[in-house]
């Protein structure tokens, strides 16, 4: 379903009515992946915050100059960590790397961000942003300790949190999303997961409790 905000969450006997903009939800389980909305749509069910905070984040892409061919280039970054920047599609890919806190929101590039990784990128390598071909920000949510939340809410039976995955979202989610798949089925974390050394623990909610 779009265009179905949550505008509340109501546990009902053994499951949960939500009240969305496209009419009501029950449901057994709720699963939280709510982004940089996370805690909001926690505390609607009546759950504890988890500390989410989410942080923007800018990236532009810009053509290369003409007859460079950038296909074996690797990602490129500075040690402070002040920019990056990689081959994409046939553009450069760059960003300052900023984590600005934000509050939940469509996130939108601030001119500022831009101007400075432009600069940065500029200053450090021969590199000549002509014209930027797309510019664009996002949320990346963060916990305390930068780790993923990936399991059931420890006092408001059903809800199951699946937030905070920081800047690794992509990376991490087919393993999260299989995890989260066995736990919410009772069934245990897949073994080759565990085999890569994963303590289940260090993703439940009761770590930050």
């Amino acid at each position: 379903m779009t265009d179905a905000e949550v505008r509340a969450i109501e546990r009902n006997g053994k499951g949960f009515l939500i009240d969305t903009r496209a009419g009501e939800i029950r449901a057994d389980v709720v699963v939280n992946a709510a982004g940089a909305w996370g805690d909001v749509l926690g505390a609607m069910a009546g759950a504890r915050p988890v500390g989410l905070v989410p942080k923007r984040r800018t990236a532009i892409t810009f053509d290369p100059a003409p007859g460079t061919d950038i296909g074996n280039w690797p990602l490129t970054f500075n040690l402070s960590g002040a920019w990056y920047f990689k081959p994409d599609a046939g553009r450069i890919l760059a960003s300052p790397a900023d984590e600005t806190p934000s509050d939940p929101c469509d996130a939108q590039p601030d001119e500022m961000d831009i101007a400075i990784c432009i600069d940065r990128i500029e200053t450090a390598t021969d590199l000549k942003v002509r014209r930027l071909a797309s510019r664009w920000a996002g949320l990346r949510c963060f916990v305390d300790d930068h780790s993923p939340v990936n399991g059931f809410d420890d006092a408001v039976e059903g809800f199951y949190w699946l937030v905070g995955q920081g800047g690794y979202g992509i990376k991490t989610s087919p393993a999260m999303g299989r995890i989260a798949a066995a736990q919410i089925n009772g069934d245990p974390v897949p073994g080759d997961i565990l085999d890569q050394g994963l303590d289940p623990a260090s993703l439940a909610v009761t770590r930050l409790r």
